[in-house]
C-alpha cells in the first residue's frame, strides 16, 4: 500500500476521486450480476407454469435498467478514475520540472535528454494503465465479488465455498507464471530504455550519421537494440502463454464444481431446485470477474517498477535555496579561495578575484582551464566545494533563487531558442515587453536587420531549438534576449564563437553599447574580443596564471603572450586552392 500513498500523493483531491470511481465500479460490478437473479425468477415462473405476460415482460425491463445502470455506473466510474489518473501523472510531471529546477545542472546532465524525455513522457505515462484501469477496476471487482458471494453464502453456503474452488487452482498458476514475470520485469524495462536510448541517439545523430556514411553501422546498433527487446519479449510472452491458457479456462468455470455437487445436494434432498438454479446463476457472474481481478494482481510489482525509475530522479539531491530575497544592489561579483568539482576531479582551485560592476572582465585560457566553469558558477548552475562567491558581502547560495537569477544573465556558446517565432524568444527575457520594445532591443543587439528580411520577419518560426536559422543568428538572437532581460550582472560564454567577422564587429558594438555600466564577465576564445576588457583573467589547469589589462599581460604573463601569439598567426588564415594532380584542393 505504500507505493499506492506514494503515487497517489500528487493528485489533488484524490479522497474524492478514488473514493467516488471505486464506488461506481463497484455498482457496476453489482448490476451486472442482477440480470442473473432475474434469470432466476423467470425460470421459476416457468417451473411453476406462471403463463403471465406481464411477468416477462417485467423481468425483460428490470434486465434492460440493470444494463443500463451498470454501463452508466461503469463509465462514470471509468471518468473518475482517469480524472484521478491524469491529475496524478499532471502532478508527477510538475514535481518532475520542480526537482529539475532545484537540481544542480550536473546532475541533471548524468541523466542525459534522452533518459528524461523517458522519464517525462514514457514512465509517467504508462503509469495511466494502472492508475485509471487496473487500480480502481480490479477493487471494483473485488467488491462485486464479495458483494455477490454474500448473496450466494445466503442460498446455500456449500454452493458458495464450491464456486470458489477453482481460484486454489487458478491462483497456483497464477502464483508461478508471477515469480517467472518478476524476475523479468526489470530486464524487459531496460531492455525498453535501451531501445528508446538507441532510438533518440540514431535520430539525435543522423546529420553525423550522413555526413560521414556511417548508416550502416549505426543502424545495425538501432537494429540490434531493438531486435533484443522484441526477442526479450517474445520470449516471456511464450514462456506465459500456457500459464494463461490455463488460467484463462479454469477460473471462469465456477461451475466446475457447483454443478456436479448441487445435483448430489438437490437429489439427495438437501438443496431445492431454486436454490441451485440461483447459485449457478451467480456462479456463472462471478466467472468474468475473476478474469477481471487477474489484471489486478500484477499491479502492485508494476507500479512499483515504473515508478522506481521515476523516483530514482525525485531522490536526487536539491541545490541549497537561500532565503534572502528582494533587490540585489551591489554587483560586484567576488570570488574567495574558490575550488570546484566535477565528481572527484578538480577543475578550479582557490580562485580569487573581483568582477567589478561598470567593468568588463574577461577570462581566457586553454580549453578545459575551467573558464565556462566560473561562469555557470556565478549563475549556480553548480556550488562551489569550497569557498565562496559574494554578492553584497553575502554568498550566493544565502540568497533565494529567484533574487540571484534576477540580477544574473548568461549567454551560452551553445545557443538555444524555443520552437516559437523570433518575437516570442526574445520576449523571454522580459515577458511583459511590448512588441515595440522588442523591436527596440533588437535593433541595439545589431539583429534587426536579418529578422526584418526574413518573410515572416518577427514571427518567423524558428524552429526545434532554433535549426531553421544559423548559428550566428542564433547567438545574436539569444544575445538580444539576455539584454531584453536587462541584469545588472551578464556573462557571456564564447557569445560571438559562430559569428563571422563583421558580425562579430557588429555584436561587439552592440554589447559595448547594451553592457554599459553592468557587471559583465566575458569568457573568450577569440582574444581579439577582449583587448579593452578592464581586467582579463588567465586560467591555467583550473588556477589563475595571470591577470591584468591587455598590455599589461603582454608585458608580464609568457601565458598570455604565447595565446596571442598564436591568436595573431592564425587570425589572417584564408582558404588557398591549389592543384594536384588535376584535382583542386584546400
Amino acid at each position: 500500500m505504500e507505493i499506492f500513498k506514494k503515487v497517489y500523493a500528487f493528485a489533488e483531491e484524490r479522497t474524492q476521486y478514488m473514493g467516488k470511481a471505486i464506488f461506481l465500479l463497484s455498482m457496476g460490478a453489482i448490476f451486472s450480476v442482477i440480470p442473473y437473479y432475474v434469470i432466476y425468477r423467470i425460470i421459476i415462473q416457468l417451473t411453476s407454469r406462471s403463463t403471465e405476460a406481464r411477468v416477462y415482460f417485467g423481468a425483460a425491463a428490470l434486465i434492460l435498467i440493470s444494463l443500463v445502470l451498470k454501463n452508466v455506473a461503469t463509465e462514470y466510474g471509468l471518468k473518475a478514475s482517469h480524472h484521478l489518473a491524469y491529475n496524478t501523472l499532471a502532478g508527477m510531471r510538475k514535481h518532475t520540472v520542480d526537482k529539475l529546477l532545484n537540481m544542480s545542472m550536473g546532475d541533471i546532465q548524468q541523466y542525459g535528454s534522452g533518459e528524461l524525455k523517458k522519464i517525462f513522457v514514457e514512465n509517467i505515462e504508462a503509469m495511466e494503465m494502472v492508475l485509471a484501469h487496473g487500480i480502481p477496476e480490479g477493487i471494483g471487482n473485488i467488491l462485486g465479488i464479495i458483494a455477490t458471494l454474500i448473496a450466494m453464502f445466503l442460498v446455500d453456503w456449500r454452493l458458495a465455498l464450491l464456486s470458489l474452488a477453482v481460484l486454489p487452482i487458478g491462483m497456483l498458476v497464477i502464483g508461478i507464471m508471477g515469480k517467472n514475470s518478476s524476475q523479468k520485469l526489470g530486464q524487459y524495462y531496460q531492455s525498453s530504455q535501451n531501445m528508446n536510448n538507441s532510438i533518440v541517439e540514431y535520430i539525435r545523430g543522423m546529420a553525423v550519421i550522413k555526413v560521414f556514411t556511417q548508416g550502416d553501422t549505426s543502424f545495425a546498433q538501432y537494429r540490434t537494440a531493438i531486435r533484443e527487446y522484441k526477442d526479450f519479449s517474445l520470449d516471456w510472452y511464450k514462456s506465459c502463454w500456457k500459464y494463461m491458457a490455463v488460467y484463462g479456462v479454469i477460473l471462469p468455470a465456477t461451475w466446475l464444481f457447483v454443478l456436479p455437487f448441487g445435483m448430489l445436494f438437490y437429489q439427495d434432498g438437501s438443496l431445492e431446485l431454486a436454490a441451485l438454479v440461483l447459485s449457478l446463476l451467480f456462479a456463472l457472474a462471478i466467472g468474468p470477474m475473476f478474469i477481471k481481478l487477474v489484471t489486478f494482481i500484477p499491479i502492485l510489482p508494476t507500479l512499483t517498477e515504473k515508478y522506481k525509475r521515476i523516483e530514482v530522479l525525485y531522490s536526487e539531491a536539491n541545490m541549497k535555496q537561500g532565503h534572502i530575497k528582494g533587490q540585489i544592489t551591489d554587483h560586484d561579483v567576488i570570488f574567495e579561495n574558490v575550488t570546484f568539482a566535477y565528481k572527484e576531479k578538480d577543475v578550479l582551485k582557490n580562485i580569487n578575484f573581483t568582477a567589478r560592476q561598470g567593468q568588463v572582465t574577461a577570462l581566457v585560457g586553454e580549453s578545459g582551464a575551467g573558464k565556462s566553469t566560473v561562469g555557470k558558477l556565478i549563475a549556480r548552475f553548480w556550488d562551489v566545494k569550497g569557498g565562496s562567491i559574494k554578492l553584497k558581502g553575502r554568498d550566493i547560495r544565502e540568497y533565494a533563487f529567484d533574487t540571484l537569477m534576477e540580477s544574473v544573465s548568461y549567454v551560452a556558446q551553445d545557443s538555444f531558442l524555443f520552437d516559437t517565432t523570433i518575437m516570442e524568444n526574445i520576449r523571454h527575457g522580459n515577458p511583459k515587453a511590448t512588441d515595440e520594445e522588442v523591436v527596440a532591443i533588437a535593433q541595439k543587439a545589431r539583429c534587426h536587420d536579418f529578422i526584418a528580411g526574413l518573410p515572416s520577419g518577427y514571427q518567423t518560426k524558428v524552429g526545434e531549438a532554433g535549426d531553421r536559422l544559423s548559428g550566428g543568428q542564433r547567438q545574436r538572437i539569444t544575445i538580444a534576449r539576455a539584454m531584453m532581460k536587462n541584469s545588472p550582472i551578464v556573462i557571456l560564454d564564447e557569445a560571438t564563437s559562430s559569428t563571422d567577422t563583421e558580425n562579430e564587429d557588429l555584436i561587439q558594438e552592440a554589447l559595448n553599447e547594451l553592457l554599459l555600466g553592468k557587471t559583465v564577465l566575458v569568457i573568450a576564445h577569440r582574444l581579439s574580443t577582449i583587448t579593452h576588457a578592464d581586467n582579463i583573467l588567465v586560467l591555467k589547469h583550473g588556477e589563475i596564471a595571470a591577470m591584468g589589462t591587455h598590455e599589461e599581460l603582454l608585458a608580464s604573463s609568457k601565458d598570455y603572450q604565447h595565446m596571442w601569439q598564436r591568436y595573431e598567426a592564425t587570425a589572417d588564415w584564408k582558404y588557398q586552392t591549389i592543384t594536384m594532380g588535376g584535382d583542386a584542393i584546400c
